[in-house]
């Protein structure tokens, strides 16, 4: 890839840089350290303005089925990208499963979405192993999350509001037991739910 200038970097969103620059990179643990600096809390989220519409792809729920973004239009998404392979992954998959009982019946939905070349099989091994009971399993064995999000490094999480725009992200771990966690999830929630934008490139 060539390399980007210092002027160009400036001059480009911080998300339309990523999807370019990370679009084709093969997935692998996040340099914490180096690449994603985090504090390892909600804290080192990063907001994304402005939003940056998603365009629709595909990934695959626990029946085999496509689903996509689009169909939970009107509710506050939190996507968590992971793999099986990825430590800090698994670290995060009960905090996210207790996260997500907190919210049960509310106008928000945490998917979980593996990234790892087995598919189903093993994504329910480990369900299993982690006493995973609230969050549904999704997968993503076309790589076709590469397509609309930075996912070279796992795990990633993104936001997106009501309208299906990105509004934040955080290319690393995080503590979701954390009080501050729930509280960001509260202030997305309480985001007046603005006119859905047409819905033409949905189609």
């Amino acid at each position: 890839m060539n390399p980007v200038n210092r002027t160009t970097i400036e001059t480009i969103s911080l998300v339309s840089l990523l999807l370019l620059s990370l679009l084709n990179t093969r997935p692998s643990f996040a340099d914490h350290e180096k690449d994603n600096p985090s504090d390892g809390t909600v804290a080192s989220f990063k907001k994304v303005e402005p939003p940056q519409y998603l365009q629709p792809v595909n990934f695959y729920d626990s029946k085999g089925e496509q689903v996509n973004f689009s169909q939970h239009l009107g509710k506050v998404l939190l996507v968590n990208v992971w793999a099986t392979w990825c430590g800090p992954c698994l670290r995060e998959l009960p905090e996210l499963d207790r996260l997500q009982a907190k919210f049960k019946g509310a106008e928000f939905e945490l998917l979980a979405i593996s990234i790892d070349d087995e598919g189903l099989p093993i994504v329910e091994q480990f369900y299993q192993q982690l006493g995973i009971k609230n969050l549904h399993m999704y997968i993503d064995t076309d790589k076709q999350l590469g397509k609309i999000f930075p996912v070279d490094a796992v795990p990633a999480t993104f936001i997106i509001n009501r309208q299906g725009e990105v509004t934040s992200y955080l290319r690393s771990y995080a503590n979701w037991d954390d009080e501050a966690a729930f509280k960001m999830v509260l202030d997305n929630i309480a985001t007046p739910p603005y006119r859905l934008p047409e819905l033409a490139l949905l189609n």
